[in-house]
């Protein structure tokens, strides 16, 4: 095992996820700088991007927002003037989905010593006197409420509409939807970035690259560039569209001069540039890639993940990312080897019954399982 740089430590060196989305308990006892999540369908590799996504921003109700906007997660009721109304199903977060109070999700490292994200369903009465003061302050008087604790912090993260009992989905209006009153020091937020499984749109992408423009990172982002073009790539830049309907758009000049839209190099351009620029705005944290094969060609996986290992050591960033293939894996094991200082681990996730268990490559295993064709997917 190669130990881990001092000066920067890993957010999560294991993973321990109980009770969240279709996971009753997980344990993954190591994590890599770069860790790569195998899987069948239906084994909760994305569920583990969710979960470490929301123990970064420690259960900020935006995060677990997007979660469940992106999956759908929504109903409709009607409200008090007897309209149809569309909720964000908060219900859908817990594992089993009919939650009642006192029903709880946590994420953190596999290790008691260190700080854990809780997620609770609680009633009003059952807060602490602090938070209980504000709660009837703002005449919250009835109803479950969502409590979110880490280390000392503890927070009434969402006020459920008072005509909701615990014998009911918790379902609250979007609208509504608010940061609640909170006891003890607020934690600081852990930096990080999602990709995939699709393509970052041009706002995304003028975010992001307005970000390391004119720094060091930008050569790192026309390095990957150079991965997906065998024409040559001089510079980047984002400009304003040809009319106002297309906004800003990236454009590459390439070594004849010629200046084109980034996205007329394909999509595997597109998905390398947002990976470099991705991990440079994802310093101290955490990059989460969703089916990382996604528009990188077989032939180019080992050297993706070259620079993927690379970035993340000079980033100081800890990648998680997911596939299904074979070649990905392959290029991963491959780029592994060729970087033994960077620690790299390939976990297999499998279903058993409610739980998920994890089966972890390290270091020689994960070369030999490549090598001799091991089934790891």
């Amino acid at each position: 095992m190669i130990d881990q740089i001092e000066d920067n430590p890993l957010q999560l060196p294991s993973l321990r996820i109980s009770g969240f989305r279709g996971i009753d308990h997980l344990e993954i006892s190591r994590l890599g700088r770069v860790t790569l999540l195998t899987g069948r369908n239906g084994t909760c590799k994305t569920t583990v991007l969710d979960a470490v996504r929301i123990f970064a921003d420690r259960g900020n109700l935006s995060s677990l927002g997007d979660i469940l906007t992106r999956n759908e997660e929504i109903v409709r009721r009607r409200d008090e003037e007897n309209d149809f109304a569309e909720s964000l199903s908060f219900e859908a977060l817990f594992h089993g989905r009919d939650p009642v109070v006192g029903t709880t999700f946590s994420i953190g490292p596999d290790d008691e010593d260190q700080p854990r994200l809780h997620v609770e369903i609680s009633s009003v009465d059952d807060l602490p006197d602090a938070i209980l003061t504000q709660s009837r302050r703002l005449d919250v008087v009835d109803g479950p409420v969502l409590k979110t604790s880490f280390n000392e912090f503890t927070e009434c993260l969402l006020v459920f509409d008072n005509t909701i009992n615990t014998k009911r989905p918790p379902y609250i209006p979007w609208s509504r939807a608010a940061r609640g009153p909170s006891t003890g020091d607020r934690p600081d937020l852990v930096n990080y970035h999602c990709l995939g499984p699709g393509l970052l749109n041009n706002r995304e992408l003028d975010r992001l690259w307005g970000e390391i423009a004119l720094t060091q990172s930008e050569s790192s982002a026309l390095d990957a560039l150079q991965l997906a073009s065998n024409q040559g790539i001089d510079g980047v830049a984002v400009v304003p569209g040809a009319r106002q309907t297309f906004g800003r758009r990236v454009v590459v000049k390439l070594k004849t001069g010629r200046r084109v839209p980034l996205r007329s190099l394909g999509d595997g351009a597109v998905r390398l540039f947002s990976m470099a620029i991705a991990l440079a705005n994802a310093t101290g944290g955490f990059l989460l890639i969703d089916e990382a094969e996604n528009g990188v060609h077989h032939s180019l996986q080992s050297e993706f993940w070259g620079f993927v290992f690379r970035a993340a050591e000079n980033h100081n960033v800890q990648v998680i990312a997911t596939t299904h293939s074979w070649d990905c894996i392959v290029g991963f094991a491959a780029a592994a080897q060729e970087n033994e200082s960077t620690e790299a681990g390939l976990i297999r996730l499998e279903r058993r019954g409610d739980s998920v268990r994890a089966t972890e490559y390290f270091a020689e295993d994960l070369s030999v399982s490549a090598a001799q064709g091991i089934e790891v997917r």
